[in-house]
């Protein structure tokens, strides 16, 4: 005689669920971002040949921490002189500041030519790097902008998760900018991810030079690349050129667990002990412990039915259908279309017939509507043992 206990551990082993990887920017909370400004740390010089950890904090007192290293091609100098001495790069201080930044990451030198940026040669790579993946990137850098006979700033940016990396979304911050976004018409080189400097802008609060950067996908990695971009034919002298970067802000990941119950739907009589001819009740929990929000629709549930299950495609309650959600504070919401079911185990298109249907091997749910930080909801349906 087959038991409720060995539905259940069939029934446990074989639910699957998938969670996209998310898709929409800024969708955690002001509570929940992680933010870090480089004007918190004391100035100080720092070394291209070394890397450093920091740690961005939430108003909620969370911390992370995060790495900074460099690499470094075809620099002749790594200094720069605004006027008043010497200044060795990389450093934290106050050579490149935005509007009301304070002291950023300032990095630069002079490159012994101009920048290959097809192969990325003669550049200083600063890379952000992070234990596990993080989403909702930002970062801000600082006076990208042209000198004539000197240099052209490039920028470029990219992101990586394991094996994918992927192109940011770049805006000029300043209202009159001095560089310009790839890829543009007038520089065809310059492609998406990618900006350089058009005109002169001060080094000192001011954001003419200013760019945005934004990840939508979840990365590990920040590579920021940066260059001399040789834009005209005769453009290759160079001179010395830095940019600064004052703050990088990130969301933590969505953290989704799911758990499947069984329990009898009698309370009384032989039934409730799960014999055959007696119908139990499947209850998937589906728990979001991190402190970001999961993406609208992202959510796909899929459970195989157990060869000793039948699953009752009937009201699960009166005047409901043959499954039940509750959101509790998750937000989402799940409607008769969003339920499909397979006859096969592999291609879900089936309709059931009512009452108990032998052929439902599988029920796949896919709840709409994005899942809250920090919640949970659960579906609940039934099936009769055999």
């Amino acid at each position: 005689m087959r038991n409720l206990r060995t539905v259940l551990a069939a029934a446990v082993a074989a639910l699957a669920t998938a969670v996209a990887a998310p898709a929409e920017a800024g969708t955690c909370s002001a509570a929940n971002t992680y933010n870090f400004a480089f004007n918190s740390v004391a100035a100080q010089t720092l070394n291209y040949a070394n890397s450093y950890t920091y740690t961005a904090t939430t108003s909620g007192g969370a911390s992370q921490n995060f790495t900074v290293s460099f690499a470094t091609n075809g620099l002749s100098s790594s200094t720069v002189n605004p006027g008043s001495g010497n200044v060795q790069m990389p450093a934290i201080g106050g050579l490149i500041t935005g509007v009301g930044t304070g002291n950023t990451l300032n990095v630069g030198g002079t490159f012994s030519s101009r920048t290959d940026t097809a192969f990325t040669l003669r550049t200083i790579k600063i890379v952000f790097t992070f234990a596990t993946p993080i989403r909702d990137m930002t970062l801000k850098v600082h006076d990208i902008d042209y000198s004539s006979n000197q240099y052209r700033d490039w920028l470029m940016v990219q992101g990586a998760n394991g094996a994918s990396t992927y192109t940011p979304t770049l805006s000029a911050g300043g209202t009159t900018p001095t560089l310009v976004i790839g890829p543009n018409a007038t520089y065809p080189s310059l492609t998406a991810g990618q900006a350089l400097g058009t005109a002169t802008n001060g080094n000192t609060n001011s954001n003419g030079g200013d760019v945005n950067v934004s990840f939508t996908q979840p990365v590990t990695s920040v590579t920021v690349s940066y260059g001399n971009y040789p834009y005209t034919t005769g453009e290759n002298t160079t001179g010395q050129q830095a940019i600064g970067i004052s703050t990088i802000a990130f969301c933590p990941m969505p953290n989704v667990t799911t758990t499947k119950t069984s329990a009898p739907l009698a309370t009384t009589g032989t039934n409730r002990f799960g014999v055959p001819g007696s119908d139990i009740i499947y209850t998937i929990t589906v728990t979001n412990s991190g402190a970001s929000p999961v993406d609208a629709a992202s959510i796909v549930l899929t459970d195989p039915l157990p060869s000793q299950a039948t699953f009752y495609n009937g009201a699960f309650s009166p005047g409901t259908d043959p499954f039940l959600l509750t959101p509790n504070s998750s937000g989402v919401t799940l409607a008769a279309a969003n339920v499909s079911y397979s006859s096969n185990g592999t291609t879900y298109g089936y309709t059931p017939t009512s009452g108990y249907d032998a052929n439902v091997k599988a029920v796949k749910f896919q709840p709409q509507g994005t899942m809250a930080a920090n919640s949970s909801f659960s579906i609940q349906y039934r099936v009769q043992i055999k």
